[in-house]
C-alpha cells in the first residue's frame, strides 16, 4: 500500500510544472539548508570548549541545556512559517477501499523527512563526539543527545497541530509569550526552570524512556487528530453561519472601485482567515517596542531603525496585501469573465492596502513616548510603504499565484500555511530599498536627509500612480491565464 502512495507522489512531482520562480525558490532553499547545516556543524565542534571556558562552574552540557529554550523558541517560529504539514488531495482515496489509518500514516509520516529534523544532527553528533573525547560519560552524553533529538520531533508534531488546530496554536503562543514577558521585564529567568527539561536526561540517563514515551504520545495524538477528521462527509460539508450585514454606503465616494472595496472589507469582517491575518498585523505595531532599546543608553544602527519602522507600519501591507490577488482565488476565473478592467481591480487593491497602512501609521503615534527619531521614521516609512511598497506588493502578487481556500470545510490535508519562501523572495526588495534610500539621504545630511528622501520618494510614487499602474496592469494581463490555471488546481 505504501509503495503505491510513493508511486503516486513520484508521478505528482514528475507531472508538476516548474516555473522559473519555482527553480529560484528551490535554489535558495538548498542554499539555506547548506548554510545552516555548516553553521550547526561549526557550532557543534566549538560549543563544548566555548562553554567549558566561559561557564566553568557547570558542565558544558548543563550550560547548553539552560539556553536550549531560546533555540527551540526560534526554531518553533521558523517551523510554523516554513515547515510543510501533511498536504494531499485525499478525497479520491476516501471512496476507495483504503484504511484511513494508512492514508494518515503515510502523509503524516512523510512530513518527518524535513530539513528541520535533520539539521540538528549536524550539531548533536559532533558535540557528543567532542564531549566523549573530554572524558564525559558515554551513557550520559548519548542519553542527553537522544533526549534532545526526541524534543526536536516533539516540536515537529506540535507545529503540525498548531497549523491544524487553533487551541494548540493559542496555547503554545501563550506559553512562549509568558516566558518572553517574564524574561523581558526581569520578573524571573525562565531558563532556570526550563533547563531541567533537557539536563535531566544527562544527570539520569534512564529518564530517556520518559522522552521516548512523550514523543510516542505526541505522534499518536497527531495521528488520531487527522484520523478522526478524515471523513468524506466532513470534507464536503459547508458550515453555514449567521451572516454579518454591513452598511457601507460611505464607500460610494470611490466610484467604480467601491464594489471591490466592499468585497475586501466583507472578506476581512466575515472570514476567519482574513480576520486573523489583519489581527496579526496589529501585533506588528509593537514590533519596535520589543526590539528597540528603550533605555536610551545605547544607540541602535540607523538601518535597524528603518527596519523596525518598516515592520511596525507595514504589517497590514505584508500580511494581507502580500496575498493579492490570492484572496480572490476561489472566484478569480469567474471574475476574469466579467466586464472588469484590470486597472480598476488593481487600483481597489492598492486603495485597501494604502488605507490599512495609513491606519497602522496613525496607530504608531505612541512611539513618541519611546523614541522621537523612531517615530519620525515611522511617519516616513508609512508614506514610503503607501507610495512604493504598495506597488511592489501588487507587482509580486502577479507572480505569487498561491491559491487560498477560504471555505469553512477545509480539506484535512490542505495546505493551511500560505506563507512560503516565494513570499520572502518577493518581500526582499521592500525591506532593502528603504534602508538603501535612507543611507543615501543620510550621506547628504545625517538622519534628516534619509528621513526627507524616504518621504519624497513615497510622495513621488503616489503622484505617479498612473504610470506605475500601466506597468503593473501589463504584467497581470500577461500572467492572467497562468494565474487562472494555478487557482483552478
Amino acid at each position: 500500500m505504501y509503495e503505491w502512495f510513493i508511486t503516486l507522489e513520484h508521478k505528482r512531482l514528475a507531472r508538476g510544472n516548474k516555473s522559473n520562480m519555482d527553480v529560484v525558490v528551490l535554489v535558495f532553499k538548498w542554499l539555506a539548508i547548506i548554510y545552516f547545516g555548516c553553521m550547526m556543524l561549526l557550532a557543534g565542534i566549538a560549543a563544548y570548549q566555548g562553554m567549558q571556558e566561559y561557564f566553568a562552574e557547570v558542565t558544558p552540557i548543563e550550560s547548553v541545556s539552560r539556553y536550549l529554550i531560546y533555540y527551540f523558541a526560534i526554531e518553533l517560529m521558523f517551523r510554523f512559517f516554513f515547515q510543510k504539514g501533511p498536504v494531499a488531495s485525499i478525497k479520491p482515496f476516501l471512496v476507495l477501499n483504503i484504511p484511513r489509518t494508512k492514508i494518515v500514516t503515510f502523509y503524516v509520516g512523510k512530513t518527518f523527512l524535513s530539513a528541520f529534523n535533520i539539521l540538528q544532527l549536524f550539531f548533536l553528533i559532533p558535540f557528543a563526539i567532542v564531549a566523549l573525547t573530554h572524558g564525559e560519560s558515554w551513557m550520559a552524553v548519548v542519553s542527553w543527545s537522544l533526549a534532545v533529538y526526541c524534543i526536536v520531533f516533539m516540536m515537529h508534531c506540535i507545529t503540525i497541530l498548531m497549523q491544524a488546530y487553533a487551541p494548540v496554536f493559542y496555547g503554545v503562543i501563550g506559553a512562549v509569550a509568558l516566558c518572553f514577558g517574564l524574561q523581558y521585564y526581569d520578573i524571573v529567568d525562565p531558563t532556570l526552570y526550563t533547563q531541567y527539561l533537557y539536563v535531566v536526561a544527562y544527570q539520569y540517563p534512564l529518564s530517556l524512556l520518559a522522552y521516548v514515551l512523550i514523543l510516542a504520545g505526541l505522534i499518536w495524538c497527531t495521528h488520531r487528530f487527522f484520523v478522526h477528521r478524515l471523513y468524506l462527509d466532513n470534507l464536503e460539508k459547508v458550515n453555514i453561519k449567521e451572516g454579518i450585514a454591513l452598511e457601507m454606503s460611505w464607500l460610494d465616494r470611490f466610484g467604480r472601485y467601491a464594489s471591490f472595496l466592499r468585497n475586501d472589507i466583507r472578506l476581512i469582517v466575515r472570514n476567519k482567515r482574513a480576520r486573523v491575518t489583519v489581527l496579526m498585523s496589529v501585533f506588528f505595531l509593537f514590533y519596535g517596542v520589543f526590539m528597540f532599546n528603550t533605555s536610551g543608553k545605547e544607540a541602535i544602527p540607523a538601518a535597524f531603525s528603518v527596519f523596525l519602522a518598516f515592520f511596525s507600519t507595514g504589517g497590514f501591507l505584508m500580511l494581507f496585501g502580500q496575498y493579492v490577488p490570492s484572496w480572490d482565488s476561489s472566484y478569480y476565473p469567474l471574475l476574469m469573465t466579467q466586464n472588469v478592467l484590470y486597472r480598476d481591480y488593481l487600483m481597489s487593491k492598492w486603495l485597501i492596502i494604502a488605507l490599512g497602512t495609513f491606519v497602522s501609521t496613525l496607530l504608531c503615534c505612541f512611539y513618541i513616548f519611546v523614541n522621537m527619531q523612531l517615530f519620525y521614521l515611522m511617519l516616513a516609512m508609512g508614506i514610503f510603504n503607501i507610495g512604493i511598497n504598495g506597488y511592489f506588493v501588487l507587482w509580486g502578487g502577479a507572480y505569487l499565484k498561491t491559491p487560498m481556500d477560504l471555505t469553512a470545510a477545509k480539506n484535512v490535508f490542505g495546505d493551511k500555511n500560505a506563507f512560503n519562501l516565494r513570499v520572502m523572495l518577493i518581500s526582499f526588495p521592500k525591506m532593502v530599498l528603504p534602508i538603501l534610500f535612507y543611507f543615501i539621504g543620510s550621506l547628504i545630511y545625517p538622519f534628516w536627509g534619509g528621513f526627507v528622501l524616504l518621504i519624497l520618494i513615497g510622495l513621488a510614487g503616489i503622484f505617479l500612480y498612473s504610470y506605475v499602474f500601466q506597468f503593473i496592469e501589463k504584467i497581470y494581463i500577461r500572467e492572467k491565464y497562468a494565474a487562472i490555471a494555478a487557482y483552478k488546481k
